[in-house]
């Protein structure tokens, strides 16, 4: 699991360290950095992932960056990299500039993680040098360039978007398009593609839990998905659940017939089951889910996510989510990032917190007097 990330000229942040637990909600105001926490992870596993690929086996002592152009992050489509610079400066100023710094140095912006697994806790930083507006050059701290952690390796992110929205058609897609859409915010794009997936995997224990579960919350059965012969993905469902082996009458509907309640929920949970993560980042799961509905799937992914060691982070705006978290478990994007109960302070505020619900602390911290 990660324990903290740590970020240096990231987009909002100039230095800020985040410190996580295995199951943690970002709370806290829109455009206060939730959704930019997130991006730093996916950016540092697709930084990782090229390292590998481009420098795995390599014996060079004084091993270069590799590139990484703007089409090659879908982590979060820019219009240039400097973007991805605090204040889109990539170098420093005069009036900025430290004791071991000089004006028009490079600013070099890095991403660590800490993690912790049963060996032990392991770490890895990567640099990112900007190069022009369509490249950056990237690789691990010097003091890892040749000793790269196989937890860290071993991790397998995920980023699940709020459903945005579902065509009338959806064919097939390569995984770096789909990851192309996810990253323009086009989840809903890919949702046929997901259930696709799920349905062509050699164990069928997904596809029926999938199925069970969409019964369970909406009373409708999931059709398999169909694409052969076809040019576009064919999912329907029937709005009711037959008796018998038939149909019991009920018409065959696509998918896109139904509400945006019914997308949501039917998307985090292909992305549960058809991509397998040890990290999982959801960006705001409760969208266009009502409260009990909210909190139906919020157990559920926090039941299955324990049953299979996966780590949830989740941003939201939900006080559902939020008042059925426990308040070491939140970090509170107001004002500075913290977690709301560091670990020194929670002798002192224990019997307090029992009478107060997270939702109640939030609050306090926004507020400018406390009785």
């Amino acid at each position: 699991m990660i324990t903290a990330v740590e970020v240096g000229y990231f987009k909002r942040f100039e230095k800020q360290r985040f410190e996580l637990s295995d199951h943690i909600v970002l709370a806290g105001p829109n455009n206060s950095g939730k959704t930019t926490l997130l991006q730093a992870i996916m950016v540092w596993d697709l930084a990782l992932r090229r390292w590998r690929e481009r420098r795995a086996g390599s014996t060079a002592r004084d091993r270069t960056g590799v590139p990484l152009t703007r089409k090659d992050l879908t982590a979060l489509p820019l219009r240039e990299m400097s973007l991805l610079w605090t204040d889109t400066r990539t170098a420093f100023r005069k009036e900025d500039a430290g004791p071991d710094q000089r004006p028009s140095q490079q600013r070099v912006l890095t991403i660590s993680l800490n993690g912790r697994t049963q060996d032990g806790p392991w770490d890895l930083t990567f640099e990112f040098r900007y190069q022009s507006t369509e490249l950056v050059y990237i690789k691990p701290s010097a003091e890892q360039i040749g000793n790269i952690p196989k937890a860290a390796e071993d991790l397998k992110v995920v980023h699940v978007p709020p459903f945005s929205g579902i065509g009338a058609e959806e064919t097939h897609y390569d995984r770096p398009y789909q990851d192309l859409l996810i990253g323009q915010g086009k989840a809903g794009d890919i949702l046929r593609n997901l259930l696709l997936e799920v349905y062509q995997q050699q164990d069928k224990s997904n596809w029926s839990a999938l199925c069970r579960q969409t019964e369970e919350i909406f009373g409708c059965r999931l059709l398999p998905p169909e694409y052969q012969g076809r040019p576009y993905i064919l999912c329907e469902y029937l709005p009711g659940i037959p008796t018998g082996k038939g149909k019991n009458g009920l018409p065959q509907l696509d998918i896109a017939s139904a509400g945006s309640g019914f997308h949501q929920v039917l998307l985090l949970l292909s992305f549960f089951y058809a991509r397998p993560a040890s990290i999982l980042l959801m960006d705001k799961p409760d969208a266009h889910l009502h409260v009990i509905l909210q909190k139906q799937v919020y157990d559920w992914l926090r039941r299955v996510a324990a049953e299979r060691a996966c780590q949830l982070i989740v941003a939201t705006h939900s006080e559902v989510l939020i008042d059925d978290t426990g308040p070491e478990m939140i970090l509170s994007f107001f004002r500075e990032p913290h977690r709301l109960i560091a670990p020194v302070e929670r002798d002192q505020v224990t019997q307090a917190l029992r009478r107060l619900s997270a939702m109640d602390i939030l609050r306090a911290e926004a507020s400018r007097v406390i009785l």
